[in-house]
């Protein structure tokens, strides 16, 4: 094999693939990065067996072929050359790469033991706009569940419904629900089309495609997806994500949400947001932060007290109807769910003390979170 290639496109892919590489001790070849040629382009791949990334770039091939090499070594060494040219050829184990002024031999590994990442080949896809997609893909991915007790849940679930995708995240204690319009073409999707798709591949489907500029597609089989950017519009794929997906039927989460509410309030997000983390401060190992709601006052009380710290309590105006309630949260929970709401303005929906609290954007009906209450002893 014998390439040129810029700099700039080498390092670009290697940040891509290294992220799901590690020290893998039983499996040193997973470490490692496959290195290929296809007509114009360089190939650089990298699997931990549930997971493949794919990344090309444009180079000149003068001879073709492959080679494997530990990606972290290879990465570390492009990130600090300068903006240049780099020549690339390999010779039985080793990689060449050469400079105006440098040469470096990195020793490599057998391409022929590099596991094979599968193609998904399916007439099932629909395309997304990609950094709004990622967008709405990075407001629930954090709020599946850390276990694999319930593998489900250990995902995020994606609906595909005629022209809509429902994109959900549960740990059992609050649940986010995005609602995204779908403005790509789509194949094979009559019906329904749905998923989970496990929690690290959501991640690394973000950090790929979230600046791309550009339309994303998703090919679907019965147990692997797999996502695809292409170059400048045309049929030549840019970067590549196949992941396993996980089984298992999601639980009906529609049916945790409320449809009527006994209290509804609305109020300014980063008010709320710096005085629930006020109140966390004397939260103790409860992390417990309690709301005293009163409609007709129209204020909330904020609250929190531990017997080692001390309490705290603050007052804050509030548009609101319906019955006066004392309810508690977990202040994280709370917190990390306001976090994810691009609005200055939040609805927070009750239904008693012992009821799910729902919060919504005031300006946007495409997202929800629901948080489960701390019931009182």
């Amino acid at each position: 094999m014998k390439i040129i290639i810029l700099k700039e496109k080498l390092a670009k892919g290697l940040s891509i693939v290294e992220k799901i590489t590690g020290r893998n001790l039983t499996l040193p070849i997973l470490n490692n990065v496959l290195i290929s040629t296809e007509d114009n382009s360089l190939r650089l791949s990298t699997t931990d067996l549930e997971l493949g990334i794919s990344y090309w770039g444009l180079a000149k091939v003068e001879e073709k072929g492959e080679i494997t090499i530990p990606v972290r070594t290879l990465s570390g060494f492009v990130s600090l050359l300068g903006e240049e040219k780099i020549t690339i050829e390999s010779k039985e184990k080793t990689l060449y790469l050469k400079g105006e002024n440098y040469k470096t031999q990195i020793k490599g590994l057998d391409s022929k033991d590099f596991p094979i990442i599968p193609e998904v080949v399916s007439d099932n896809w629909i395309e997304f706009d990609a950094i709004s997609f990622c967008r709405g893909i990075a407001q629930v991915m954090d709020f599946c569940a850390l276990t694999q007790s319930r593998p489900e849940l250990s995902g995020i679930y994606f609906s595909f419904q005629k022209n809509i995708a429902k994109i959900v995240a549960t740990d059992s204690f609050r649940l986010a629900e995005k609602t995204i319009v779908l403005d790509g073409a789509m194949n094979g999707i009559n019906n329904s089309q749905s998923f989970i798709l496990p929690r690290n591949a959501v991640r690394e489907l973000v950090n790929i495609f979230s600046e791309h500029n550009g339309k994303i597609k998703f090919y679907f089989s019965p147990s692997q997806v797999m996502i695809e950017s292409y170059i400048d519009e045309t049929q030549n794929p840019q970067a590549r994500l196949v992941s396993r997906l996980i089984e298992g039927e999601y639980p009906d989460y529609e049916a945790v949400i409320p449809k009527e509410f006994k209290t509804q309030i609305v109020l300014p997000k980063e008010e709320f947001m710096s005085q629930i983390k006020i109140a966390s401060l004397f939260s103790g190992r409860t992390n417990e932060v309690k709301l005293v709601i009163s409609p007709k006052k129209g204020n909330v009380l904020i609250s929190s007290q531990s017997v080692d710290l001390g309490e705290t309590e603050s007052k804050m105006a509030i548009e609101a109807k319906g019955d006066d309630v004392e309810i508690s949260f977990n202040y994280k929970f709370l917190y990390e769910g306001l976090n994810q709401m691009r609005s200055e303005k939040i609805m927070l929906n009750l239904n008693g003390q012992d009821g799910p609290g729902v919060l919504k954007p005031s300006d946007d009906s495409n997202y929800l979170y629901v948080i489960m209450p701390i019931k009182a002893s």
